[in-house]
């Protein structure tokens, strides 16, 4: 069994609303492994780890001027509500779940590129800068993952230690982690 969450993601990523759909266990674990596992979970694990490691297990409240990069990506992050609401409006479920991959992918890139473990050597401000953008694009993740997979996304949002009050979609207009 692949469990309700996977379940889920899969079949509102790989089956368009309204039409039937084809579904195989290769698939399944090909889709479930690329985006949740190894895009997904990888990056939140890394996100965490280092924030556990680096910045006592807590955001990062002292935190650098933010550079074009960061504000690309969170401004990516901040427009993620807007844009998969419009996928859902025209019921276009598979296209919300694109979006999702899409910005999990920013995020990988952007961890790669920006190299926190580096970071943490040659520029400790700009490494807790980086982390920052990185738990709040895991916040806007988690929470507009809610509706594909509950359980999953709320495990996100208690490591994140995102309050279970502040987990709806009009908390994405928040700032901040």
């Amino acid at each position: 069994t692949y469990g309700v969450d996977p379940t889920r993601f899969f079949l509102m990523s790989e089956v368009t609303f309204g039409n039937d759909g084809d579904f195989s266990d290769e698939k399944m674990i090909y889709k479930v492994n690329a985006n949740l596992s190894n895009e997904l979970g990888n990056l939140n694990q890394r996100i965490l780890t280092l924030v556990f490691k680096n910045c006592d297990g807590a955001v990062p409240v002292e935190i650098g001027e933010f550079t074009k990069e960061d504000e690309e990506l969170l401004a990516t992050a901040r427009s993620l509500r807007e844009r998969t609401g419009k996928e859902i409006a025209s019921q276009s479920i598979h296209k919300y779940v694109d979006h999702m991959i899409s910005m999990v992918w920013d995020a990988n890139k952007y961890i790669d590129v920006q190299a926190p473990w580096v970071l943490k050597k040659t520029d400790p401000e700009r490494m807790k800068t980086v982390l920052y953008v990185l738990m709040e694009v895991m916040r806007h993740v988690a929470i507009l993952y809610q509706p594909l997979m509950p359980t999953s996304s709320n495990v996100i949002l208690d490591q994140l230690n995102v309050p279970k009050d502040e987990r709806g979609f009009e908390h994405l207009e928040k700032e901040e982690c």
